[in-house]
């Protein structure tokens, strides 16, 4: 039955309708995605801010660092308080600390730190970037650098919480008031582009007349011929040539697709042709690969036969491990290379009563290093063979002289060019005897001796400053004695810097011969080669995946 003529669509309920589901979909999502991108951006302003903390407070300290060397060095009090004045002058940080290397404090100061308030809650946002640490360094005269002290910096985490916090109800309510307006914007677009013209779509359809619908005028839709909107217009009036222009397309379709198979075919094949070529090519490739793999083989095992030669002969001319028989009633050594051969080289000697044990660290490592330790062992045995009682000064002046001379880098003015080599090395020597318990000390470099007494005190004798051999430095002006009381229980270390050059941990740094200290400290009560042994585990889990740096080598004795 035809429909009656100026029937227009039956009204939509406001609650029902399209504008009103538009608003509240638009909302619900601007306001999800608003959330989730809030708590994104929230977690990388935190991070951010983090990382400016770490960096902003990396700068400062790289900035005072030379002054803060200059004081400890000088040991200068006023120059230490200045440094930390000024850097109190930022409200995030809450203590400074100059420490020397003795553990002396040459100025501090502190905030008081808050017991409670909002922002107690949320101090872990910030509490594992608040503590740093700098080690101090001064330039000595020769060129060397020595540590002085310590530098430490405490930030507020309630300070950065604050600020992060403000931040974040900014960054809300900016998002909040962001999501009705842009919610209210596309509803307004959303029923202007949309529904007003799907309104009078509607009504023109409903007043179609079944009887002639080819005199269906279609109405006038302002901005949308070339949309959606005008798309469905034109396809109520053309319904049949789209069905026909489909079914044509559907044919073209086939024709294009049937010429593509066949090309794509045609450059199958050709491309078959190409890889059987390509794979002849690899094969002789191949071919040529194992053989070289075959050749480098060969000479890297010739390589490692001549390490492993160099190694017995380097091994050869260690002292024999009961060198000092029953003088000593406790003693081990760790000797590891950081290759099959290294630079460390240590000797142990007994003349009567008196003993001596000489450690040295010398040039380089792997085989440059080791054809060093031969010119020092060498040496060394010559100089403990004179009947001269010995002097743990006199034998390291002497041992100077030798390497010099032997490597020739005793020369100077234009005869100094005879010479292509500039090595040398740090060593120190430790005699004592065993009717008394006092020992004498000497050293030059970067070779302490390290003393833990019974009561577990850990105590650090250093030597001279300076360097053995070197031809572009000049000999050490003076070595000095230095007389130690070894009471019974008493524990002495000597160690080269590869056990403390450890580079590990979390965040990544050097080792360093505090911890290492702390660590021996702590097992002061053990066994000289439990104590080895548990040092040795703990150096590997603190590289992880980091690779060795240097020989190591420590000797430790419990003399009385």
């Amino acid at each position: 039955m035809p429909a009656p003529a100026g029937r227009r669509h039956d009204a939509v309920p406001a609650l029902r309708g399209l504008t009103l589901k538009q608003a509240a979909i638009t909302l619900f999502i601007m306001l999800t995605l608003g959330l989730i991108i809030g708590a994104l951006e929230l977690v990388l302003d935190w991070r951010r801010m983090r990382e400016d903390v770490n960096q902003g407070i990396e700068r400062t300290l790289a900035l005072v660092e030379g002054s803060a060397s200059e004081a400890l060095y000088q040991l200068h009090p006023d120059l230490g308080r200045q440094l930390v004045d000024g850097l109190f002058v930022f409200d995030r940080v809450r203590r400074v600390e100059l420490r020397d290397d003795f553990g002396q404090v040459l100025a501090e100061e502190e905030r008081e730190r808050p017991t409670s308030g909002d922002m107690h809650a949320w101090r872990w946002l910030f509490a594992d970037v608040t503590h740093f640490e700098r080690p101090l360094r001064y330039a000595v005269p020769g060129g060397a650098l020595t540590e002085v002290g310590v530098l430490t910096l405490d930030l507020s985490p309630d300070v950065l919480a604050q600020r992060f916090l403000k931040q974040a109800m900014r960054d809300a309510m900016l998002g909040i008031a962001r999501a009705l307006f842009i919610s209210g914007l596309v509803v307004i677009i959303f029923y202007f582009m949309i529904t007003r013209p799907l309104l009078r779509l509607s009504d023109a359809i409903a007043e179609v007349d079944p009887a002639r619908p080819g005199g269906w005028a279609p109405p006038p839709l302002l901005g949308h011929s070339r949309d959606e909107l005008g798309l469905l217009l034109g396809n109520l009036t053309t319904l049949l040539q789209a069905s026909q222009d489909g079914l044509d397309a559907r044919d073209r379709a086939e024709r294009q697709l049937t010429a593509l198979t066949q090309d794509l075919d045609a450059r199958v094949q050709a491309r078959t042709r190409d890889l059987e070529l390509q794979k002849l090519e690899v094969e002789r490739a191949l071919g040529q690969l194992d053989r070289a793999h075959s050749h480098l083989s060969e000479a890297n095992g010739r390589l490692l036969e001549s390490h492993r030669y160099a190694r017995r002969i380097q091994t050869a001319m260690l002292p024999h491990p009961n060198a000092l028989d029953d003088a000593v009633p406790e003693i081990e050594i760790l000797w590891e290379p950081l290759h099959l051969v290294g630079g460390d080289w240590y000797w142990l000697e007994r003349r009567g009563d008196v003993n001596l044990i000489l450690l040295g660290d010398c040039t380089g490592h792997g085989v440059p290093g080791a054809f060093i330790t031969l010119v020092v062992a060498s040496a060394t045995q010559q100089l403990l063979r004179q009947p001269a009682a010995w002097d743990a000064a006199e034998i390291l002046a002497a041992l100077d002289r030798e390497v010099r001379g032997r490597l020739r880098q005793d020369r100077t003015g234009k005869a100094g060019a005879e010479s292509e080599s500039d090595d040398g090395l740090d060593a120190a020597v430790l005699i004592w005897n065993s009717r008394d318990q006092r020992m004498q000390f000497a050293s030059v470099g970067g070779i302490p001796l390290i003393k833990i007494d019974a009561n577990g005190e850990v105590t650090t004798i250093r030597g001279s400053r300076g360097h053995l051999g070197y031809q572009s430095l000049p000999p050490p002006r003076q070595i000095l004695n230095q007389t130690i009381g070894a009471e019974v229980g008493s524990t002495f270390y000597l160690m080269t810097d590869g056990i403390t050059d450890q580079m590990g941990g979390a965040p990544r740094r050097l080792l360093g011969r505090r911890r290492v200290l702390e660590w021996l400290q702590g097992r002061a009560e053990l066994s000289l080669s439990d104590q080895l042994c548990g040092l040795l585990g703990m150096l590997e889990r603190y590289r992880g995946d980091e690779p060795r740096r240097d020989d190591m080598t420590l000797v430790a004795l419990r003399p009385f």
